[in-house]
């Protein structure tokens, strides 16, 4: 990687970072997770890194920094997915996930079922858009069966 290249891909990743920022800080939902040590900032460049570890991802359209908008529901729901994909593989492998990479799998279960809430009251969600909040919430519900399994392993052998 030149350079070059590697700038522009930090340059990406901040402007993912902020913009990602500006869509969920928006929710009512997400933003009651932000009173403890992580801020949301520390959470979406952790989402931004996650989502540019492959590479530049063919969903995303290119960004520009003069741009000040929030990211599109579907582009935030993109890099939720990515984020999520990318922490249950590590958590399966590694066992243990930092505060900020458990609030990117929270942060994305809980945007995910206030979007389908919000589409029920208003617009039906496309295929798409559905099938990414079903996988989202399945990774979450897979690592919350496994941790308490782990709990339940862990009090057994103390018995």
């Amino acid at each position: 990687m030149t350079l070059r290249h590697s700038l522009s891909q930090q340059w990406s990743k901040s402007i993912l970072a902020h913009r990602l920022a500006l869509g969920l800080q928006a929710s009512d939902t997400v933003q009651p997770l932000f009173a403890g040590a992580t801020s949301l900032s520390s959470m979406t460049i952790t989402i931004a890194a996650l989502v540019f570890s492959e590479g530049y991802p063919l969903w995303l359209p290119e960004m520009h920094s003069d741009e000040n908008t929030p990211l599109t529901n579907e582009l935030i729901l993109h890099s939720l997915f990515n984020a999520s994909r990318l922490l249950f593989i590590k958590e399966i492998e590694q066992g243990a996930l930092n505060q900020a990479e458990h609030l990117v799998l929270t942060t994305a279960y809980q945007w995910t079922q206030s979007l389908q809430a919000s589409s029920v009251q208003n617009i039906k969600l496309n295929t798409e858009t559905e099938q990414l909040c079903q996988l989202i919430q399945t990774i979450y519900q897979q690592l919350e069966q496994m941790r308490h399994q782990k709990r339940q392993s862990t009090r057994n052998m103390g018995s």
